[in-house]
């Protein structure tokens, strides 16, 4: 009777998908908050022990990692001995303003996947978090480089090298918009992240996204889930969906509202504000009834 206790009571444990945060280490409260999700995303790694803990509860973690670029103040000794795209520093596109970065050549990062998954191994996480994927990503100036290089070659087919290599070592790998390049990217992941797909700045704050604008419909949440992200749920049907979105404020129902439009079209979300440095609790991540 006491097994079967025991089993009853794991069926009714509902976890949340997946959950990131930006801020470390966690506070004790934040540590059992993000344990009730399945992975959890940071930019920097955790303290061992925190990792430990997680790792017990039943939560994996995976580490931020830009797709596309490095900034050369945080250059690793393996990314200063590449060649990447652009020679001179950029700025801007979807990196910082304020930062140098430079952009990978994708034929040209032979040992990537290994030192991905060194790193990964030494600090105990258990996958990664690419940011930012596809050549949409890419600085036009780093673009135009790799045209040049590279006349008879695709970029994001180039790309799909590095990821095979990386599922090779690193047994969690997630993705940052993969579904817009999906047959490069996505059948080398395990799970795919939209961005700002249900809220998006307006005016200096997030707001909702219409329903369905039929004068907007580039901008309405029925048509973009339909659009972009129901295709390629049917053609990889191993792969599994998250939307990210920001709002302002810790409003919980704002946030049982997005994550109750992300399960109307059988996927997980997540919300959070744009620092990513703060958790807003709510149990609608766990709550799976309609």
């Amino acid at each position: 009777m006491a097994i079967a206790a025991s089993f009853a009571a794991d069926a009714e444990v509902r976890r949340g998908g997946i959950a990131f945060h930006y801020a470390t280490p966690l506070t004790a409260r934040e540590l059992a908050f993000y344990s009730r999700f399945e992975v959890l995303v940071t930019h920097d790694p955790l303290p061992r022990a925190q990792v430990d803990e997680l790792h017990r509860r039943g939560t994996r973690l995976a580490l931020y990692e830009w797709a596309v670029a490095f900034y050369s103040s945080l250059a690793t000794p393996w990314q200063r001995s590449i060649s990447p795209l652009n020679r001179t520093p950029l700025r801007g596109h979807l990196g910082a303003t304020d930062a140098d970065a430079y952009y990978y050549d994708p034929l040209a990062m032979r040992g990537r996947a290994d030192a991905i998954a060194h790193k990964l191994a030494s600090i105990g996480y258990d996958g990664v978090f690419l940011d930012a994927t596809t050549s949409e990503s890419v600085h036009p100036d780093a673009m135009k480089e790799f045209a040049r290089r590279h006349p008879s070659r695709d970029y994001d087919e180039a790309f799909a090298d590095f990821l095979r290599a990386l599922r090779r070592d690193v047994k969690l790998v997630v993705t940052n918009q993969g579904y817009r390049k999906a047959k490069n990217v996505l059948p080398f992941v395990d799970w795919d992240i939209s961005e700002s797909l249900i809220t998006y700045p307006r005016d200096g704050k997030f707001v909702l996204r219409p329903w369905d604008d039929p004068a907007d419909r580039w901008n309405s949440i029925a048509f973009l889930m339909r659009k972009l992200i129901a295709p390629a749920m049917k053609k990889y049907p191993r792969v599994r969906f998250e939307h990210l979105n920001y709002v302002d404020a810790a409003d919980s129902s704002l946030v049982k509202e997005i994550v109750a439009i992300a399960r109307r079209y059988h996927a997980q979300a997540f919300v959070t504000l744009p620092s990513l440095g703060a958790a807003i609790e709510t149990e609608a991540y766990f709550d799976r009834r309609p």
